[in-house]
């Protein structure tokens, strides 16, 4: 449920987005960095939106080829591309940001300039996880920018309480909400629509990590 608690907060916040550089990380399907391109497209006229680029990332390369897959029938190939990023490469030492992506289709590992906001749901599974994840997020993000990271609670995802820990002891700053409190709760609309999502369980808390790097 968490990329569609992000994709909804997302369309009602369009102005975090407009004139960024945007890259959404572990993006399984590629729902929220495709609705993100989406809100471009509409906010933006043809000229300024043909200058933005959407980065939808993943390390699993089937993955990568279905997402491609996604944006081509989602008709947002002007706005949105994928690479290869894996977490665990990632050093958490680059103050001005830079990220490695990863080899794929027989293209080699590059080097990648930081983004301004940086999108990521359900990304922490284990304590390894959450490590790695702040340690790409302080990577690939430019000082000034903000990650949006929507995660279930420490119950249901294991390594999600040391997540905001790790991601200060870098430098970041974070916010943490619970997402049911948000919006009156209008994040959670539609709870049989949120019970049908990959990944839901009975009683399943989510928490939006606001992630400022200075």
């Amino acid at each position: 449920p968490s990329p569609i608690v992000l994709s909804r907060w997302l369309v009602s916040n369009p102005h975090v987005l407009q004139g960024k550089s945007i890259l959404e990380l572990g993006a399984g399907c590629g729902l929220v960095g495709i609705t993100a391109a989406h809100i471009i497209a509409k906010k933006n006229d043809h000229e300024s939106s043909m200058q933005q680029q959407v980065i939808i990332t993943d390390v699993n390369e089937v993955v990568l080829e279905n997402i491609a897959q996604n944006i081509h029938l989602n008709d947002v190939v002007s706005l949105a591309s994928v690479a290869k990023l894996d977490f665990y490469t990632q050093t958490g030492t680059h103050k001005e940001g830079k990220w490695m992506a990863g080899e794929t289709n027989g293209l080699p590992e590059t080097q990648r300039p930081p983004v301004d906001v940086i999108l990521a749901a359900d990304i922490i599974c284990q304590p390894e996880d959450a490590i790695a994840s702040a340690k790409t997020i302080y990577d690939a993000l430019k000082p000034g920018g903000v990650a949006l990271v929507v995660c279930a609670t420490a119950e249901h995802r294991f390594g999600v309480e040391i997540f905001a820990s790790e991601c200060e002891e870098r430098g970041l700053e974070v916010v943490a909400s619970n997402v049911a409190e948000m919006y009156d709760g209008g994040l959670l609309f539609g709870e049989q629509q949120m019970q049908t999502a990959a990944g839901y369980v009975d009683g399943m808390e989510l928490t939006f990590f606001t992630i400022n790097k200075r």
